[in-house]
């Protein structure tokens, strides 16, 4: 596979991150893109160089591409992923959440299989060398066993912004998956099902509602897993930025104090103790600057050419799908819920 062309459907803010890691890539070519918006895609092509459409379908059928990219909201991704499919597309990349649904993301997976296709989700914080220093103090010996996970993605969002937002960003409409929990949230919830290496066993979630936009704007919630670990999630508009990851292990505490959207520089925190009791010892690790979505790209490239395996596979980002829903399931019904 020499040359590969690609499309891009909706030409919001992260199209424009997708663009710019494209262009690392020599082989790789947008060739078009594609939004409702007419004036938008033709502002979005005219700077990318590329032919512009306002109809997925016609884009597809004209074009021919090897791969798409969808930077739409959630809740249309379902139908995007058919009409995809259904025009000979194998290679889609689909920008996290997956959907809004378990149910749609069942079926997202069994069609992808039947197609015989690949879709990875936009899940471009796993990408990271940060993370992935993680994963290998995580998953190595010498910390022994992990015992709890705790993720935590927040920001204070005044509410004298909240007709302007309202308008234009899916995050405050509840019909698009708005709220914390399909945003923020999955970053969390990803991490967690993903170091704790087992499944979900039960869910327990309290949170608020926005009366303004019915969307869950703030949640905290522990999860059992089946193997004896636990995850502790919080993500709420009305606190101050955090986006931390903290792994506890046996023999140590892993703490990346930035782990979602990363820019410049990063250090890794590793607290272990000698045999005197309190005395704490920390290691740190420097990670360079490093372009996530540039690597995430890398990766689906990759596995569209057999190289590789997707770093984030179908089947998980299904089962993250699922952990949301539950816990929304959770909030609204006031009790612990299990995972089935």
């Amino acid at each position: 596979m020499e040359k590969i062309n690609i499309s891009i459907v909706g030409c919001g803010a992260h199209s424009h991150l997708h663009a710019n890691a494209a262009a690392a890539f020599p082989e790789v070519t947008i060739t078009s893109c594609c939004d409702i918006d007419s004036s938008r895609s033709k502002i979005w092509a005219d700077k990318y160089k590329c032919r512009d459409y306002t109809n997925i379908t016609e884009m597809i059928n004209s074009e021919k591409p090897d791969a798409v990219i969808l930077c739409t909201w959630p809740n249309q991704h379902l139908e995007q992923i058919k009409e995809c499919l259904t025009a000979g597309i194998k290679n889609i990349l689909c920008e996290k959440s997956l959907t809004i649904t378990s149910k749609d993301a069942f079926e997202i997976r069994d069609l992808v299989n039947s197609y015989g296709a690949y879709l990875m989700e936009g899940c471009m914080f796993r990408h990271h060398p940060a993370i992935r220093k993680v994963e290998e103090l995580a998953f190595s010996s010498c910390l022994g066993k992990i015992d709890s996970i705790r993720a935590s993605f927040s920001n204070y969002e005044p509410e004298a912004h909240k007709d302007k937002l309202n308008s234009q960003d899916w995050r405050y409409r509840k019909e698009c998956g708005g709220g914390v929990t399909h945003d923020w949230m999955s970053y969390c919830v990803n991490a967690a099902n993903y170091f704790s290496g087992s499944e979900p066993l039960t869910i327990f979630a309290s949170g608020n509602h926005n009366k303004d936009y019915d969307v869950i704007d703030r949640v905290f919630s522990q999860i059992s897993y089946e193997n004896g670990i636990a995850a502790f999630i919080e993500s709420s508009k009305h606190a101050n930025f955090t986006q931390m990851l903290h792994i506890s292990c046996a023999n140590g505490i892993i703490q990346l104090p930035v782990a979602w959207g990363i820019y410049g520089d990063i250090f890794i925190n590793v607290l272990h103790r000698k045999e005197k009791w309190g005395y704490i010892m920390a290691d740190r690790y420097e990670i360079e600057e490093a372009d996530s979505f540039m690597l995430q790209l890398k990766n689906f490239l990759d596995v569209m050419k057999g190289k590789s395996k997707p770093l984030v596979s179908l089947d998980e980002s299904v089962r993250n799908i699922h952990t949301v829903e539950l816990i929304i399931q959770s909030i609204t019904e006031k009790k612990s819920v299990s995972f089935s």
